[in-house]
């Protein structure tokens, strides 16, 4: 027994710890599943399966280093704690994933604040930020590095004088016409090289510039080692066929260009490593860790407990759509207005919300080009029916967005659009979508999630809907925005809202 006892005072505040943060992931085991799928599933994120494990591995190396100082108690932390707590609500209430896997990464840094004090945590400083490198965020940085790529592949097809045309991220060669899709950004070869940098510079290098000058060759490197990829492949599609240039890329490129990379980084950082073997004083001994008293236990009981009790607060049990029968948007009509409203049939429209609790899809023609709009009810917004969803997984029979293609924002009747230039095959087509929530059209998702999240916060309404409007780009883009205004000018987006959006008091009713 004195053994047990002496075992469970010397490691007490380990096991405190290791309780603690069990607490909060079963609190906030949505959220550790949320970043767990899509570092999982997301190629782009799959650095993120190894951050966890190379975190506890440079904590433990730091640790057997010795030199560290006393654990001790920082209640001040807990204040961090709570911020971290609001945080995760703020992003519960607005769908605001980003906001809950940062308050998660912090809630974890500020109980070992707590637990052990500032002077320990200043020691374990690097391995304990690598762990926010789990958080996958920067999907923004797709589009910017497809056009980047395309823009590079452009002009070197220029310089070597391969005869091209091109129109954005879409290159027809002589052999066919190739779009250097979204895959094609490079995304995953960055993350992952900027992942290795960051690793690199603390292992390697201890001079700021050697470490500024390796992040970034981190950055560089696998941007344009990822233009020479896809140049390689256009190429070797234009000397024998698609089939065989698309197998290259998939087994050659996909299974070595990585591994290259990462290892011209690796040969990089240790070539010019500044940081010799490194021998701290009381190296082997373990830090000092005075037992907890009662107050202490009891903060850290507080500590653990604010996630779960958030998360209880922020519960809500599986939500059905309104039962009542909700009332179908007709397609408005007028006379002589340059209009003409056509019959629906199959296989007509782009873009499916399957989530939806209601949808409509009205054709319109005038003269040779038609226009369609559609709407997607959600009564109410809730888990698995988002009106914030990506375009591009709601796009049907191939369609797909164009990247590189200059579009702009554009508001009719004080009604805010986004533009998508949207092709398949040769032809193209363009969209405006407008998002409505709060009992209004907001200027585009960021408002919708704050203006949604503000009505869960606060017991508001959280109906809210999504309109597209489209026409066919038969000749150039300003055309095509010219008849789309002409169309929302002729016939008001709010004509195309279900009746219970429009109500004075934002309430959902039934249909008579």
């Amino acid at each position: 027994m004195t053994t047990q006892a002496s075992f469970i005072n010397k490691y007490q505040r380990l096991i405190v710890l290791v309780l603690a943060l069990a607490a909060v992931l079963f609190g906030w085991w949505d959220t550790v599943t949320h970043i767990a799928n899509i570092v999982w599933r997301d190629d782009a994120y799959s650095h993120g399966l190894l951050v966890p494990p190379i975190t506890l591995w440079l904590v433990w190396r730091r640790l057997g280093e010795g030199g560290m100082p006393p654990a001790r108690l920082f209640t001040p932390a807990l204040g961090l704690v709570a911020a971290a707590v609001l945080l995760w609500m703020l992003g519960r209430a607005m769908e605001a994933a980003l906001f809950e896997h940062i308050a998660l990464v912090v809630t974890v840094q500020a109980i070992v604040i707590l637990l052990f004090g500032l002077d320990f945590y200043r020691q374990l400083l690097f391995p304990m930020l690598f762990l926010f490198l789990v958080i996958p965020f920067g999907g923004e940085l797709v589009e910017p590095l497809q056009n980047i790529t395309a823009k590079s592949v452009i002009w070197a097809l220029g310089v070597l004088g391969v005869p091209y045309k091109a129109d954005g991220v879409l290159i027809e060669l002589s052999s066919g016409l190739y779009e250097v899709a979204r895959a094609c950004a490079g995304i995953k070869f960055l993350f992952t090289s900027m992942v290795c940098g960051v690793l690199l510079c603390h292992l390697a290098l201890r001079s700021w510039w050697r470490r500024a000058a390796i992040m970034l060759a981190a950055f560089l490197v696998p941007i344009l080692a990822n233009a020479i990829r896809v140049l390689t492949t256009l190429l070797i599609a234009e000397a024998t066929d698609q089939s065989f240039a698309k197998d290259v890329d998939h087994v050659v490129y996909g299974w070595g260009f990585l591994s290259v990379v990462l290892l011209i980084l690796i040969a990089l950082a240790y070539r010019f490593s500044d940081r010799g073997v490194e021998v701290a004083e009381g190296e082997g001994t373990m830090p000092t860790m005075p037992t907890l008293n009662a107050k202490g236990l009891a903060i850290l009981l507080l500590a653990a407990l604010l996630p779960p009790v958030a998360a209880l607060w922020m519960y809500q049990p599986p939500e059905g759509a309104s039962q009542c029968r909700i009332a179908d948007v007709l397609a408005p009509e007028c006379e002589d207005c340059g209009f003409r409203s056509l019959p629906r049939f199959d296989n007509t429209g782009y873009v499916i919300y399957e989530a939806a609790d209601a949808e409509f899809l009205h054709l319109y023609r005038s003269g040779g080009n038609r226009v369609t709009a559609y709407g997607a009810l959600f009564q109410p917004d809730r888990p698995e029916h988002r009106v914030i969803q990506g375009l591009q997984k709601n796009l049907q029979d191939d369609w797909t967005v164009l990247s590189g293609v200059p579009t702009q924002n554009a508001a009719v009747g004080g009604v805010p659009f986004e533009e998508i230039v949207i092709w398949r095959s040769e032809r193209k087509v363009l969209l405006w979508w407008a998002l409505f929530a709060g009992g209004k059209f907001q200027d585009g998702a960021t408002a919708s999630k704050i203006a949604l999240g503000k009505a869960r916060l606060f017991g508001g309404d959280t109906s809210a809907a999504a309109l597209i409007f489209t026409v066919n780009m038969d000749d150039d883009l300003d055309s095509a925005r010219e008849r789309l205004t002409k169309f929302l000018s002729t016939f008001s987006a709010d004509q195309f809202l279900w009746s219970q959006l429009k109500m004075p008091e934002g309430h959902a009713i039934c249909a008579e």
